[in-house]
C-alpha cells in the first residue's frame, strides 16, 4: 500500500503507521471490530483489478459526512474533504487523533480522581500482599 494521500515528514506518521495503530487500539475493543476490520483492510489494501462500492452515511454522531462541502467542486481550502465529499486520510487522521487525545485525557482525569487514586492505592495494596505471599511461597519450597 502506498501514501499517495500524504506526504510523510519526519514528524507526521504515515497513513500505513496510522493504520497500524489503529487495528492496534482497536484489537482489544469489540465495540470497535468494524474500524479495526475496516483498517485492516486498507492495509491489505484492495486487490487488483477490483472495484470497491461504497455509500455515503450518516456520521454515528450524527454530523453527516462531507459536512463543510457544499457543492461538488466547491470544498473549502484546507478542508478535511475532497471535492466528492470524501474525508482525506489527513481528516482522519486529525480525527482519530482527536479521539485519542480525548481519550487519554479522560484517563489522565479519572486518575488524578479520588476514586481513581483509591483504586489505584486498592491495586497496589493487592500487588504488594500477592509479591509476599509469592515470595512467602519460594521460601518454603527450598526447604527440605
Amino acid at each position: 500500500m502506498t501514501d499517495d494521500a500524504t506526504t510523510p515528514t519526519d514528524s507526521t506518521p504515515s497513513d500505513r503507521e496510522v493504520l497500524e495503530t489503529v487495528v492496534a487500539l482497536t484489537a482489544s475493543r469489540p465495540a470497535l471490530a468494524a474500524v479495526r476490520e475496516a483498517a485492516s483492510s486498507l492495509l491489505a489494501g484492495p486487490e487488483p483489478g477490483v472495484t470497491v462500492d461504497a455509500e455515503i452515511v450518516d456520521d454515528p454522531i450524527g454530523t453527516p459526512v462531507g459536512v463543510g462541502v457544499t457543492e461538488p467542486g466547491l470544498a473549502a481550502p484546507g478542508s478535511t474533504w475532497t471535492d466528492d465529499g470524501v474525508p482525506t486520510w489527513d481528516g482522519v487522521r486529525d480525527r482519530i487523533e482527536g479521539r485519542s487525545g480525548t481519550a487519554l485525557g479522560a484517563a489522565e482525569l479519572d486518575a488524578a480522581s479520588a476514586t481513581g487514586r483509591t483504586e489505584a492505592e486498592k491495586f497496589a495494596e493487592r500487588e504488594r500482599a500477592g509479591k509476599a505471599r509469592l515470595e512467602e511461597i519460594r521460601k518454603s519450597m527450598q526447604r527440605p
